[in-house]
């Protein structure tokens, strides 16, 4: 209806006009293309339901070189800035516009969070025992990139009382690679929760320390020594508990029979 009304068109009363892709054409031409050039235009798109199919989104998201999609879900997690990874896509993002090692690695993060996003379903009815060792993995590898790729801005210290942090290019890829390398495995997922470069992780929250093990000559000393303190503690609770005293035996009357003769 918007879009008729700016082209000077009758709107449809019912649903979407037979011409709304012609329409939407035209006027995208009008606002990117100028007789000197090419101008960059940003705009905000309502997606009515939050359906993606709907002929409005699918003819407006034809003509738009990059779209980020925001989802209500992610932001009911507390997942910020709320990106729907796997809808959002750049026609950009080739080996030649953003380099060969970040072109990879955004190719396997959307492949990892792609495959957790068939395992959801499984998870929810089976479990996540139930999965096979190399799903688990790829679970555990989606969730902690999911937590990594949160940041908290600048904008929203005064509402989320966490202090803005600037991430580089740089940092971001070789978080997101070490995580893809299970180097962080051993952490919970709250470390990589809001963090700015990975290196944070480790300062927050250290991963879990194996058990401190004794010496094979010492074993044996610290029994000894654990063996004795506990006879001296024995001991000295017998010391200290008074000894009961002993019970007056019952005196018992013989009876002498005097037989005269």
């Amino acid at each position: 209806m918007e879009v008729s009304g700016l082209m000077g068109q009758m709107p449809s009363r019912l649903g979407y006009q037979p011409t709304m892709g012609t329409e939407l054409s035209r006027l995208e031409e009008r606002i990117a293309n100028t007789d000197a050039g090419a101008i960059t235009s940003i705009q905000a798109v309502y997606v009515p339901a939050d359906d993606l199919t709907d002929p409005a989104a699918v003819h407006t998201f034809s003509h738009l070189s990059a779209s980020i999609v925001l989802s209500r879900k992610r932001a009911s997690e507390g997942l910020y800035p709320s990106v729907d990874l796997l809808q959002s896509n750049s026609k950009m993002a080739t080996p030649g516009i953003v380099g060969e090692r970040h072109y990879l690695l955004a190719q396997e993060i959307r492949r990892t969070l792609a495959q957790y996003e068939d395992l959801k379903d499984v998870i929810a009815m089976l479990g996540l025992e139930q999965l096979s060792p190399d799903d688990r993995k790829v679970v555990a590898r989606a969730r902690r990139l999911e937590r990594f790729l949160t940041q908290p801005f600048f904008a929203t210290e005064q509402f989320s009382g966490i202090k803005g942090k600037l991430v580089s290019l740089k940092d971001s890829l070789d978080g997101c690679e070490r995580i893809l390398r299970d180097e962080f495995k051993d952490y919970p997922e709250s470390a990589l929760y809001m963090i700015g470069p990975i290196d944070e992780a480790k300062k927050e929250t250290p991963p879990n320390k194996p058990e401190a093990r004794t010496e094979p000559g010492t074993e044996s000393a610290v029994k000894a020594d654990l063996k004795s303190a506990g006879g001296s503690k024995s001991k000295a609770r017998s010391e200290s508990q008074p000894k009961p005293e002993p019970k007056p035996k019952p005196e018992v009357e013989h009876a002498v029979d005097t037989h005269e003769p």
